[in-house]
């Protein structure tokens, strides 16, 4: 992907509110999508993520009430198997669950939707972006560089960049997700959805994926 990119032709520049807006908008995400701290609760994890959806919900005019919505349920939930005679999980557990412990409902690796296979020819492209772009993980998720929220992570960066007035990290941003994101997105909303079934925390990864589509679609 070359890093002297424009934004595609006829298409109006958002401003630097915006771009700051969406930056802030994708390293949320990455955080959703990382392993939570090993002692939280869902309330733990999820107040603070619902806080930060609904004002950048409201500011990039993105429908966030149904992540809310499945926070909530996945903390009523919890309370009530926090009964006096047990103790609920923590959100760790649940995370791990989904998208640790084999066999993996959910692949957190996006090769996996890609190619149906981890570390594939996808992996190496996306590391090569990450190359071109000068961008460097930030070290709290060590995995491959196709893991999920290392993307949104990246992407925020480039927007964050592109806030400043780098108008070849807002090509660079649009490009990657047109390369890489628009083709997994559907195929990790499905397997969240499906993995809803069996376990109710997936309905708020689900919604996130979701949230996720909608907002780089537009």
């Amino acid at each position: 992907m070359s890093p002297a990119l424009a934004t595609t032709a006829g298409a109006v520049t958002p401003d630097a509110d915006a771009l700051v807006h969406r930056a802030d908008l994708m390293l949320c995400l990455a955080q959703a999508f990382l392993p939570p701290p090993a002692e939280w609760s869902v309330c733990d994890w999820g107040q603070p993520l619902v806080e930060d959806l609904r004002e950048l919900g409201q500011a990039l005019a993105l429908d966030v009430s149904s992540v809310c919505t499945a926070v909530v349920d996945a903390y009523r939930l919890w309370v009530e198997h926090a009964t006096p005679e047990s103790t609920a999980d923590v959100w760790l557990v649940e995370y791990a669950r989904l998208f640790l412990v084999p066999p993996v409902p959910v692949a957190l690796n996006t090769s996996a939707y890609l190619e149906g296979a981890l570390a594939g020819s996808s992996t190496q492209m996306i590391a090569s972006c990450y190359g071109v772009a000068g961008f460097e993980p930030s070290g709290h998720l060590h995995d491959l560089p196709d893991h999920v929220a290392m993307q949104l992570e990246f992407l925020g960066k480039l927007y964050e960049r592109a806030a400043r007035g780098d108008a070849d990290a807002l090509g660079m941003a649009e490009e990657f997700i047109e390369e890489f994101l628009v083709a997994w997105i559907g195929p990790l909303c499905q397997a969240c959805q499906v993995a809803a079934g069996r376990a109710p925390s997936a309905q708020v990864y689900y919604e996130l994926a979701v949230l996720l589509k909608h907002a780089v679609g537009r």
